[in-house]
């Protein structure tokens, strides 16, 4: 197979991404694929790299440019490559594997692109991944399901400019802390902060709502769940949905923040996370109704909460996880028994599957 990796995008994750197809890079079987990278720059353009047939030396050799633009200012072991578009990759023996976190990526938008060129890819498609993606439309999609969640209070860009005071007020008497500040649509911690005194909850509520705002038009505000434990499972499968054990976020903090995902080193994986079986069985249970009401295929990490007295509640879903070889996705599967580089093999051929799932599907009336 020809694989088109994708990764880089227009996204706040940019530089995730980048990490994530470096794994993907030094992992996949050049026996078995042949591999393309295809880095999208910041500003959207596609630029499709030489065709490769052993692993990089750095994930620098990842940020490509266009030959032909002098004004490029290029990292280390700079590689070059050609100005394409997804209509230029070949459609014969090939895939696209879209190794994206965040918005324009992970989030339905290349899915659909995708979609349309009726070119086959890995993972979920254009609703699942929407949905996914946006923190406030997956909410109600699980409560619908009837799954556990905490409590929370959704906030509208147009609505905050309209009565910021009366949101706060609404949200403060609505919401015990701590509260947890997200913007519906980002990933990595990026934009979220923790509101925990009550005498300046207000002041700092719309600091970290105003904070939320430059990374969406949308805000999510969750109750927080004292003293919890975060623990995820991995989902791998399209109709036959297989689940991991539950691995566990030991943190040295009381927020797991962004530096301490990406920049200290404070975050431990504990594989498997000791919890009771009743719990397991929750935690299991609820990943694969998330996943079935998602309408999700190919892949996602679903991620929960577990309070003080175990009781489990749906935190989120990540159809496009952390991929590099240290994050928690692809750990899980190592504890099950499936490497890294065979965990690849499995995406490649699920996302075929889904592919000709779709193509059997009728077009006329």
């Amino acid at each position: 197979m020809r694989i088109y990796l994708l990764y880089g995008g227009r996204s706040v994750e940019h530089d995730i991404s980048i990490l994530s197809a470096f794994s993907v890079v030094e992992a996949i079987s050049y026996e078995k694929h042949q591999l393309v990278p295809v880095y999208i720059t910041k500003s959207g353009q596609f630029i499709a790299g030489q065709l490769l047939t052993a692993p990089l030396e750095s994930e620098k050799q990842l940020h490509l440019a266009v030959a032909d633009q002098a004004s490029y200012q290029a990292p280390d072991q700079q590689s070059y490559g050609t100005a394409v578009t997804p209509y230029d990759f070949e459609r014969e023996n090939s895939i696209v594997f879209p190794m994206l976190h965040g918005t324009n990526g992970e989030d339905g938008t290349i899915q659909g692109a995708l979609d349309v060129l009726n070119m086959p890819y890995v993972g979920d498609g254009v609703m699942a991944s929407a949905t996914g993606m946006d923190k406030i439309i997956s909410k109600l999609v699980f409560q619908e399901a009837g799954i556990p969640q905490v409590p929370f209070e959704a906030i509208l860009y147009n609505d905050w400019l309209k009565d910021a005071d009366r949101i706060l007020d609404r949200v403060l008497g609505s919401l015990l802390l701590p509260l947890f500040v997200k913007p519906a649509n980002a990933g990595s911690s990026i934009g979220i902060s923790m509101v925990a005194d009550d005498k300046t909850a207000k002041t700092a509520l719309q600091k970290s709502i105003d904070e939320a705002f430059k990374y969406n038009d949308r805000v999510i505000v969750e109750q927080g769940v004292p003293d919890a434990r975060e623990l995820e499972v991995a989902i791998l499968g399209n109709d036959d949905i297989r689940i991991t054990v539950p691995g566990e976020i030991g943190k040295a903090r009381t927020f797991y923040d962004f530096d301490a995902k990406f920049v200290d080193g404070s975050t431990k994986l504990i594989i498997p996370a000791p919890v009771s079986e009743a719990v397991k069985t929750k935690i299991q249970t609820y990943a694969k109704q998330a996943f079935i009401a998602l309408g999700a295929s190919g892949l996602a990490r679903v991620d929960f909460f577990l309070s003080t007295g175990d009781e489990v509640f749906l935190n989120e879903v990540q159809t496009m996880p952390g991929f590099t070889k240290y994050s928690m996705y692809p750990y899980l599967w190592q504890e099950m028994g499936l490497s890294y580089s065979a965990l690849i093999d499995e995406l490649i051929q699920l996302g075929l599957q889904y592919y000709q799932r779709r193509k059997k599907l009728e077009a006329n009336f």
